[in-house]
């Protein structure tokens, strides 16, 4: 199976960008397309921003990216994210990178297999549901601080719900967490407590549900409204590397049994 890379790992000298992209990994080298696209499209990179800064740490190392502003005048910059950034002269990675990357990553799809896809499409998951429960904690001016913490249980009742239900259950269970903020006075120890505890509840319960075969793929399916900006990090996967269409909201990550 073929991950990112969770640790910097230097590589020979202006590479070629296939190699470039196995180094990567499937989950990051899908970030650098969202990167590239995120010059001329106005939407996040990825869910979570620290994907975009984990990349440039990883082409820093890897030794493609100028210091500073580029001497060339070859700057980038995403039109949403705070974030630019530039080649060094002599990287062979100018012109129209994002259409390099997209014609790459797809020719390298038919080489993972339902895992490495599987892999991919709950990284992608879990991210997004981490940001759509920092974002329902904002609202109601909880801290953030313990967001991943609260979905990093291993449970199979979790892992077997869609990306769209694990929405509705963030929701719901949000709204039980804001009611104990408030007549707490703010206290978000016992604010996450209980937020932890409506998770399990209603995750198992709608896993409950499911299991019984009397629920339709879009009930208890919270999906994004028409607004929202999808990370292009998304986009470039479901384009490339995950043929899966809107079931990446409608079904569990799961490939490696079909």
């Amino acid at each position: 199976m073929i991950y990112g890379r969770d640790q910097q790992t230097l590589i020979p000298s202006w590479p070629a960008l296939d190699a470039l992209l196995v180094s990567l990994g499937p989950f990051y080298a899908c970030a650098w397309c969202a990167l590239e696209r995120s010059i001329s499209v106005s939407a996040p990179v990825a869910a979570d921003p620290a994907i975009a800064q984990q990349l440039l740490l990883f082409l820093k190392a890897a030794g493609v990216l100028a210091e500073g502003e580029s001497s060339n005048g070859a700057t980038r910059r995403s039109l949403y994210d705070p974030i630019s950034w530039s080649y060094k002269d002599g990287a062979g990675l100018s012109g129209n990178l994002s259409a390099l990357l997209t014609q790459a990553l797809s020719a390298w799809r038919p080489l993972l297999d339902s895992n490495d896809q599987e892999w991919l499409w709950r990284q992608l998951s879990d991210r997004e549901a981490g940001a759509y429960l920092g974002a329902l904690l904002r609202r109601h001016r909880i801290g953030v601080r313990n967001v991943e913490e609260l979905l990093r249980f291993e449970e199979d009742d979790w892992n077997e719900l869609s990306l769209g239900r694990k929405r509705y259950v963030l929701w719901s269970s949000v709204r039980g967490a804001a009611s104990e903020f408030l007549s707490t006075g703010g206290d978000e120890a016992a604010t996450l407590a209980v937020l932890g505890r409506e998770i399990r509840r209603r995750t198992h319960w709608l896993s409950l549900k499911q299991a019984s075969g009397s629920l339709g793929n879009a009930e208890y399916c919270f999906l994004p409204d028409r607004s929202w900006r999808r990370p292009l990090m998304v986009d470039v996967a479901l384009e490339c590397l995950l043929p899966i269409g809107d079931e990446y909201w409608l079904a569990p990550p799961v490939l490696g049994s079909k």
